[in-house]
């Protein structure tokens, strides 16, 4: 028997469900379940990501929704590009179509009577209880449906007479020939990791800038290339930043919702104003922090919007003005420690990676130096010292002699 192929459709890395403003690692949802279920059933299983093509993918991508034995489609985020490529799966072919979702979707009314299997996520991971659970369900349904194929296109339960596209098993073959090769987007974005993990920025930005012929769209794309321009300083900081600021452009930062890009934005502007001492890098930045703060609830925008906060206010002349500003940096640290909290005791917790949890203690020791509240921030410390790693620490004892001198510059200034 010929191998069965499986075409996932699905969004790439990070993406958010605009409904709830949760961000949903896609990633994760593909490696932890999809993917494994699929591979143990015998199945050739990719994504769009994984398809080595030049040009516009729009032919390899169609010819893997028409020509692949099972299509599975994970709509958690509403993504149009998902939907609408379901809608071509469904047009044409009546069965070995499935859809599945994060369980707090909340669904479009067209969907609403459609059959869809529901997984939770918890952002960042999936608890391993939910991973056995609905791989089981997956893998038994599959399995299934592999033995007695069952419509589920909706336009072929209302139109049974309809006459559907086939092709012969040689046909559904060749759609392997451009999987899992070399040189997909797949590849390349991991190939970029590595290289800006290793600081090796040049070689990062060769290599997206190939992903981005690939994909000229691709959003992940173009924040990695941002940030990896601006990390690289070459020729120099500034310039790095601006062309940075420029990459991020076409995701139009002033309208977007998207945090990574609101996160970004914010970072390049803040080292704009840390290099060129204008307010209106300042003023940009906090707008862009700001917007992505109280849009994701996000502890990382949230700290450098404190940060920033204190900053203008040893900026400003106006006496009331810096208090305001003093006072809006205290009031999102107090924010900050119920989120982080509130993160530490959640039942994703233990699936989050080391680095990560050592960022939000970071995060929560630095609101609470913040405050003054220094014992409390001694206890951060001390309940994450075991995630930290050298540059945690130097980062941290970074940010704080900033934030003392900030602090310290606005008591001499506004305490008359």
């Amino acid at each position: 028997m010929a191998e069965l192929t499986c075409f996932v459709i699905i969004g790439f890395g990070k993406k958010m469900d605009y409904s709830s403003g949760r961000m949903i690692d896609l990633d994760k949802t593909y490696e932890y379940i999809i993917e494994p279920v699929f591979k143990e059933l015998g199945f050739l299983c990719f994504r769009a990501c994984d398809i080595k093509h030049s040009g516009v993918i729009d032919v390899p991508m169609y010819e893997n929704i028409l020509k692949a034995d099972f299509v599975l489609a994970d709509i958690s985020t509403l993504n149009p590009n998902v939907l609408y490529e379901l809608g071509v799966r469904h047009a044409v072919k009546k069965n070995t179509t499935l859809i599945i979702s994060e369980k707090g979707l909340k669904y479009p009314f067209d969907l609403s009577h459609i059959l869809i299997d529901h997984y939770e996520h918890l952002g960042n991971a999936i608890d391993y209880g939910e991973v056995e659970r609905f791989r089981s369900l997956l893998n038994e349904k599959v399995s299934k449906l592999i033995k007695e194929p069952a419509i589920d296109s909706p336009l072929y339960t209302l139109f049974p007479q309809l006459n559907i596209p086939s092709f012969t098993r040689q046909e559904i073959e060749e759609i392997k020939g451009n999987i899992d090769e070399d040189g997909s987007l797949s590849d390349l974005m991991n190939e970029a990791e590595e290289a800006k993990n290793n600081k090796d920025y040049v070689k990062a930005i060769e290599v997206l800038n190939k992903a981005k012929d690939l994909n000229q769209d691709n959003i992940l794309v173009i924040q990695r290339l941002a940030l990896a321009t601006y990390k690289s300083q070459i020729p120099n900081a500034i310039d790095a930043l601006f062309r940075a600021q420029l990459i991020l452009n076409e995701l139009q930062p002033d309208f977007t919702v998207d945090l990574e890009t609101l996160g970004l934005s914010g970072a390049i502007n803040k080292r704009l104003f840390e290099e060129l001492s204008e307010n209106e890098f300042l003023n940009n930045s906090l707008r862009f922090y700001e917007k992505g703060f109280y849009i994701g609830n996000d502890y990382y925008n949230g700290i450098n919007l404190a940060y920033l906060f204190n900053t203008r206010a040893v900026n400003q002349e106006d006496k009331f003005e810096a208090t305001a500003d003093f006072g809006n940096a205290m009031r999102i640290r107090r924010q900050i420690i119920k989120l982080c909290r509130k993160i530490i005791t959640s039942k994703g917790w233990s699936e989050r990676d080391n680095d990560d949890k050592g960022w939000v203690y970071l995060t929560l020791a630095e609101a609470y130096f913040g405050l003054n509240l220094l014992d409390e921030e001694k206890e951060a410390l001390q309940e994450g010292i075991s995630f930290f790693k050298p540059f945690h620490t130097n980062s941290y004892d970074e940010q704080k002699s900033k934030l003392s001198e900030l602090i310290q510059t606005f008591n001499d200034k506004f305490s008359q």
